[in-house]
């Protein structure tokens, strides 16, 4: 679970840094990478929200 926790920190804070990266310089490329990183935060996101159902699931099992 820290490890999850610690891959959704590190890829906000890559989101945050790739995105003002992107304010700063206007090169497309830093918000590309940001839209990346945001986009696997999200996969991240439903992967724990999908462990936290099959968890609860295996209850009534």
């Amino acid at each position: 679970m820290a490890l999850i926790r610690a891959l959704g920190v590190i890829l906000a804070l890559s989101f945050l840094l790739n995105m003002a990266m992107f304010t700063v310089t206007n090169q497309p490329h830093w918000r590309q990478w940001a839209m990346l990183s945001l986009r696997w935060a999200v996969v991240l996101g439903l992967c724990v929200i999908g462990l936290f159902v099959l968890r609860r699931a295996a209850v009534f099992v």
